[in-house]
């Protein structure tokens, strides 16, 4: 069994560490390093992010799903105007104000908008 005051002494050493005399200039040599890395590969990630989005909108755009979106939405602007327009009476609307898809459309993504601004604020005052 090794001696007490041993234990102790090298029990003291572990716990305080010298400093070096060299310790600033290594911990900047080390920050620098790792600052250079992150910027580079936050380089990577953006370019590689851009172009993967060019590729994404090429296929999207070539496959046809635009074409499709816009028969989808007539459809959509149609049935939702024969319906509302019968629901709302014409004395409601001020004069000059057609009733179409877009105004319904644009009426509720504000309110979309609305709603998400309520949810930001409710969750900021708790």
């Amino acid at each position: 069994m090794a001696e007490a005051s041993f234990e102790g002494r090298l029990e003291r050493m572990f716990a305080e560490t010298p400093a070096m005399r060299d310790a600033d200039l290594f911990t900047l040599q080390v920050v620098d390093k790792l600052d250079r890395g992150w910027t580079a590969r936050r380089l990577l990630i953006g370019v590689m992010g851009a172009a993967g989005g060019v590729i994404g909108s090429a296929q999207i755009l070539g496959s046809g799903v635009i074409g499709h979106i816009q028969a989808l939405s007539a459809q959509s602007n149609a049935y939702l105007l024969q319906h509302v327009s019968q629901a709302i009476p014409q004395g409601l609307l001020p004069a000059g104000v057609a009733l179409n898809g877009q105004v319904i459309w644009m009426a509720a993504a504000l309110a979309v908008v609305a709603a998400g601004l309520g949810l930001a604020r409710g969750i900021r005052e708790i």
